[in-house]
C-alpha cells in the first residue's frame, strides 16, 4: 500500500515541477524576446547614429583653436562662445547675442567659421554643446530652460576677458537645432527672447518629440528669420508630410517684415522673413559634409564660404533690425 502512494506523490511533485519549469520558460520567452528585439533595435539606431555623425572639418577646428588662442573664442562646458572685438574704449559689449543649436549629429566646431564671421560683425555667438550624442531625441529628456539660462549666463560671466554686456538675446539653430530654438521661445522665453534664427528649416517641430505650448504665431512681437539654400533637398522633401510647408507657415509669424512706417511710429509686429541662398544646400551652413542622413542633401553650386557669408549677412541684418519693407 505504501508503494502506490509514494509513486503518486512523486509523480505529482514531478508534474508540478515540470509545469513550473514550463511556465518559467514561457515567462523567459515573453520577457526575453522583446528585450532581445528592443536591444537589437536600440543597437541598430546607435550604430546608425554613430555612422552618420558629422565631424567638423579640420579647418573649422583649427579656426576655433586660433580664436581661442587670441581670446576671441572660448570653449566652455555647455557651449563654444565667439566674442566680438572690444569697442575702441575697451568695453565688452555686444548689441546682440545668439544662442545657437547645431543640427542633429553635427559637431559644434563645424560652426566655427560662420560663428566667427558673425562675431566679426558684432554678434556674440554661443554654440550649444550636445555631446556626446549630438542630438536631442525628445525635448522631455533635455532641460531646455535650464540649459539656455546656463549658456546665456556662462557666455557673459565666465569669459576670460571679463563680464560682457549683451543688449538683446536671440536663439537659433540649424536643421533640428532650429526645433530647439522654436521650442525655447514657445515654451520658456517668449517674454525675454523676441528673435528666432532658423537655418535649414522649413517644417515645424513634431508635437510628440518637441511639444510646444504655443505656436510662434500666437506669441506677440516674435520675429523669425528662415534661411535656406535653393539646393537643400532635405528641407524640400515631403517624405515626412506633404502638408509640412502649410503647417509651418500657419504656425510661424506672418510672412512679411517691419515696414519703414511702423519703424518710424515705433509699432512692433511679429514677422517671418525668408531668405533663399541661391546654389546653397543643407550642410553648407557649417563646415562638414556631404550629408546623406536622414536624406541625401542636394549638391551645392556655390562655395561653402559664399553660402556662409550670405547666411551670416542675412542673420546680422535681421538681428540688428536692418530688415524693413517699404
Amino acid at each position: 500500500l505504501e508503494y502506490p502512494i509514494f509513486y503518486f506523490a512523486t509523480t505529482s511533485k514531478d508534474t508540478y515541477s515540470y509545469y513550473n519549469l514550463f511556465a518559467l520558460g514561457i515567462l523567459s520567452l515573453t520577457v526575453g524576446i522583446p528585450y532581445f528585439l528592443l536591444r537589437r533595435f536600440a543597437l541598430k539606431i546607435a550604430q546608425s547614429q554613430l555612422a552618420n555623425r558629422h565631424d567638423a572639418f579640420k579647418s573649422a577646428r583649427n579656426l576655433l583653436m586660433d580664436h581661442i588662442s587670441i581670446g576671441r573664442a572660448q570653449r566652455m562646458k555647455r557651449c563654444d562662445v565667439y566674442y566680438p572685438a572690444k569697442s575702441d574704449g575697451g568695453e565688452l559689449r555686444a548689441k546682440c547675442g545668439l544662442i545657437f543649436y547645431p543640427g542633429a549629429l553635427v559637431e559644434r566646431a563645424a560652426y566655427a567659421p560662420i560663428a566667427t564671421r558673425l562675431s566679426e560683425l558684432g554678434i556674440l555667438v554661443a554654440v550649444a554643446n550636445l555631446e556626446p550624442y549630438r542630438l536631442v531625441v525628445k525635448l522631455q529628456d533635455y532641460d531646455l530652460k535650464e540649459e539656455v539660462m546656463h549658456i546665456l549666463s556662462d557666455s557673459v560671466l565666465l569669459s576670460n576677458q571679463g563680464a560682457w554686456t549683451v543688449d538683446e538675446w536671440a536663439v537659433g539653430g540649424h536643421s533640428m537645432g532650429g526645433y530647439m530654438a522654436i521650442a525655447a521661445v514657445a515654451n520658456e522665453f517668449s517674454s525675454t527672447i523676441k528673435k528666432v534664427v532658423l537655418w535649414g528649416v522649413l517644417s515645424y517641430p513634431d508635437s510628440n518629440t518637441y511639444p510646444c505650448k504655443r505656436t510662434l504665431q500666437e506669441i506677440k512681437h516674435v520675429d523669425a528669420l528662415v534661411v535656406n539654400g535653393s539646393n537643400d533637398e532635405i528641407v524640400k522633401s515631403t517624405v515626412y508630410g506633404k502638408d509640412k510647408f502649410a503647417k509651418f507657415d500657419a504656425k510661424m509669424p506672418p510672412r512679411n517684415c517691419q515696414s519703414s512706417a511702423d519703424v518710424k511710429l515705433g509699432i512692433k509686429r511679429g514677422y517671418t522673413h525668408h531668405v533663399s541662398i541661391e546654389g546653397g544646400n543643407h550642410s553648407g551652413c557649417a563646415h562638414y559634409g556631404p550629408q546623406m542622413f536622414p536624406l541625401p542633401d542636394g549638391i551645392r553650386t556655390i562655395t561653402m564660404e559664399q553660402q556662409q557669408r550670405r547666411t551670416a549677412e542675412a542673420t546680422v541684418d535681421f538681428l540688428l533690425d536692418r530688415i524693413t519693407s517699404k
